[in-house]
């Protein structure tokens, strides 16, 4: 089933919302951490996890090392 222009652009809007707001908590989260407490190069994370969706939840669920107890 093919999508409407108008659900399209529904989507694309929604996308496109949700990294505007995603983006600004990821560099703030990333300011706070160590570089002990990231995994791999910080440039990276900042560049992949700021631009779009997926590299926003491979920072957060990769990147990130867990708290220590």
């Amino acid at each position: 089933m093919a999508l409407t222009k108008k659900q399209k652009a529904i989507l694309t809007t929604s996308a496109l919302a949700a990294q505007v707001v995603v983006a600004p908590v990821i560099l703030r989260d990333l300011q706070s951490r160590s570089d002990d407490e990231l995994r791999g190069p910080r440039l990276l994370w900042r560049l992949w996890g700021s631009t779009n969706l997926l590299g926003a939840a491979a920072y957060w669920f990769v990147g990130r090392k867990p708290a220590k107890a």
